[in-house]
């Protein structure tokens, strides 16, 4: 006889089998406490912080069409995990023009202006620049937990964009050379930028965001 089981939707918890206990009304009532409250690491990190955008893949690359090459990987959005097992199907981007692309876990990928989701929790993918027919260069996002290098050409203030597609999370500077760069006190970050300090000209760090 086969066996059907109740798989609950959030955590992928089975319900035990009915018609053993006769208090199937409590194991019911326990399982879905269980898989409505259970957390996981996950549910911090990429829900609750807000840290969404790419783990791991998702390369661009440039094309002879307006449409990129993009490769499988795994990304974040809206605290939803995305990992398709085929290279995506991306519709043409902007000619002539810098955009950039994004993932909205209900609407898909979709091309923006501004290096800033249109969607709180939206992950970016990467910049992309195209002529009237062609795309000819393309950066990829910085991962969660990914580094941006900081150069100071002088010392005093200077900005430097991190590609995450938000607010970091955290920041953390790794100096890579002689010398100390450090956060602007007024604001250290914001949705687009790192906003530094450089003790003098040739002071290098990577900065590490999530």
């Amino acid at each position: 006889m086969a066996v059907t089981r109740t798989i609950l939707p959030r955590k992928g918890l089975i319900q035990s089998q009915h018609g053993l206990t006769q208090y199937e009304s409590d194991q019911d009532a326990n399982w879905a406490l269980l898989d409505a409250n259970i957390a996981f690491v996950s549910d911090l990190q990429f829900g609750d912080l807000g840290m969404n955008g790419v783990v791991s893949g998702f390369a661009l690359s440039v094309s002879a069409t307006l449409t990129p090459v993009l490769g499988v990987g795994v990304l974040y959005a809206q605290g939803l995990r995305h990992g398709p097992a085929t290279p995506p199907a991306l519709a043409a981007s902007p000619p002539s023009t810098t955009s950039y692309l994004f993932y909205n876990s209900v609407s898909g990928f979709y091309y923006q202006t501004s290096p800033v989701g249109a969607t709180a929790g939206d992950a970016l993918i990467g910049k992309i620049t195209t002529s009237a027919s062609a795309v000819t260069a393309v950066v990829n996002a910085t991962r969660i937990f990914g580094s941006v290098s900081a150069s100071g050409t002088a010392s005093g203030n200077f900005t430097v964009p991190h590609l995450l597609g938000r607010k970091p999370v955290g920041a953390i500077i790794q100096m890579t050379s002689s010398g100390s760069i450090w956060f602007q006190a007024a604001t250290p970050w914001d949705a687009t930028s790192l906003y530094l300090a450089a003790s003098g000209a040739g002071t290098t760090a990577l900065v590490e965001v999530w």
